[in-house]
Parts: C-alpha cells; structure tokens; sequence
C-alpha cells in the first residue's frame, strides 16, 4: 500500500508541474484591427509610417498568431539595442524585431514571442505592398 501512495503522490505532483508550466504560458492575441500602422524605427528615430487596412493584413494576423511561440516577460515599452518595426493595432502596440539571429514579436509588459525568420523578412520586406496611405 506504501508503494501505490508513493505512486500517487509522485503522479499529482507530475500532473501539478504540467499544469502550471501550461498555464503560465500567455498567448499572443492580435486584434481584429480596422486600422494597422507599421512604423520602421532605426536609432530610435520613426523614418516611415505605412497604414494597412484590415483586409490586406489578416493573412499576416492569421500567420503571426499560428507561427508564434512564447518565449519570456517583456518588461520594457520598448526593445532596446535594435531597429525595431512597430505595428499600431487598434489600442494596442506590438515591436517586430531580430536579435542575435532570432526574430520576435513583443507586445510591452505582456510578453515576448518568437516568430519564424521568414515572417519577420515578409514583414520587413514587404510592407509596402500593404500600404493604402503613405506618410513621411
């Protein structure tokens, strides 16, 4: 009997460690914007604004959602020491940047999220197919 409350024991404490390693976990939930801003800041100076509208970025919602991974706390406004793309959605703000070779999303105080290279270079790279209004 010793043995199976041993058992026991040791299966509620695996099943507690698996839950809360699980639950701790914060998921990226981009909103359903009518309006989305990106902004490239460089040296933290904002070079280009490019406003999107709804239906030309919800592929790149859908993709950002279903790509990403959390990664660890963000406990910043913004990302330090890198260029960054800052995206406006709605009442929120996300930062979309490459650090030592990996490529993030990071939503302030919320939590930052690893995303595919090849998300981040789409973004990067191809902002400009999205634009509906141009500001300098």
């Amino acid at each position: 009997m010793d043995i199976m409350k041993k058992i026991g024991v040791f299966l509620i404490i695996i099943m507690l460690g698996v839950y809360s390693f699980y639950s701790n976990k914060k998921t990226l939930d981009l909103p359903k914007a009518s309006k989305v801003e990106f902004s490239h800041v460089h040296s933290g100076a904002t070079t280009t604004i490019y406003e999107c509208d709804e239906s030309k970025i919800s592929s790149l919602i859908k993709d950002i959602e279903e790509k990403s991974s959390y990664s660890k706390e963000s406990v910043n406004d913004n990302p330090n020491g890198v260029d960054y793309i800052k995206v406006k959605m709605d009442t929120k703000t996300y930062y979309i940047y490459e650090r030592n070779g990996k490529t993030y999303i990071e939503e302030p105080y919320n939590g930052i999220w690893k995303i595919p290279s090849d998300l981040y270079k789409s973004i990067k790279h191809n902002k400009d197919q999205l634009i509906v209004k141009y500001e300098d």
